[in-house]
């Protein structure tokens, strides 16, 4: 599809754009690439309509004495020093 380049610019049919209210232009080397984006619609996760038994699971779970402890060689990996 050619567009004429007038004094303004270029103008862009709106059926091109669909539903958009804002486009990217970008230029890389000597072609000009336009992005549209997309209206991002919120959809709000469904709540639950019982409330929370706080401590509901108190005394059922059982962690070891040692549950955080790192050994050195977890913790050497994650600071990119090798043993």
């Amino acid at each position: 599809m050619k567009f004429k380049v007038t004094e303004q610019g270029v103008l862009i049919p709106k059926e091109l754009l669909g539903d958009s209210k804002e486009v990217e232009v970008i230029q890389e080397e000597e072609q000009i690439v336009m992005k549209i984006k997309k209206d991002k619609k919120v959809e709000l996760l469904p709540t639950n309509s019982e409330p929370r038994n706080p401590g509901y699971w108190g005394g059922k779970v059982k962690m070891s004495d040692d549950f955080d402890i790192l050994p050195d060689s977890i913790q050497n990996s994650f600071m990119g020093l090798t043993e």
